[in-house]
């Protein structure tokens, strides 16, 4: 009941104080332009069109290399996730988030050159991994499904 007569009143308590720094009872109108939320339509729409082309080329296995780096990606973040609560992996990485990036300016050229490093190994490991078994998979064309 209490908290019930201080909501009534509230609006008596604070005209007084509009009056005294010559406010309006009408607050002020915003008018945001149409081109605005048009612009930003048409961006997102182009985004969100990118992102969906880039999971199907990964889906259908156009660009092996993209295919094997989601694969390994979703492993760890399945590895991970098995080990760790959904939350725990949210805080690590909010706190990752704050904290690598002032950790990279700070030791910029020693993380260049591991990773410089470990992309030539990883390279080296793939060429190794495509001359051995991956040029040897049969690549069939993409057939789709004809609309009407």
């Amino acid at each position: 009941m209490c908290c019930y007569g201080g909501t009534r009143r509230s609006p008596q308590v604070f005209y007084p104080v509009q009056q005294l720094f010559g406010s309006s009872s009408r607050p002020p109108r915003m008018v945001l332009p149409e081109e605005l939320f048009a612009n930003i339509g048409i961006s997102v729409g182009a985004e969100v069109n990118r992102a969906l082309g880039f999971l199907q080329d990964v889906a259908c296995g156009r660009n092996l290399k993209q295919f094997l780096a989601v694969v390994a990606s979703l492993l760890a973040v399945a590895m991970i996730g098995s080990c760790c609560n959904f939350l725990t992996v949210l805080y690590i990485g909010f706190v990752a988030a704050h904290t690598l990036p002032v950790l990279y300016e700070r030791y910029e050229d020693q993380v260049d050159g591991f990773i410089y490093k470990v992309l030539e190994q990883l390279q080296g490991h793939y060429q190794k991994l495509d001359a051995g078994v991956l040029s040897k998979i049969p690549k069939g064309k993409l057939r789709g499904k004809k609309y009407e």
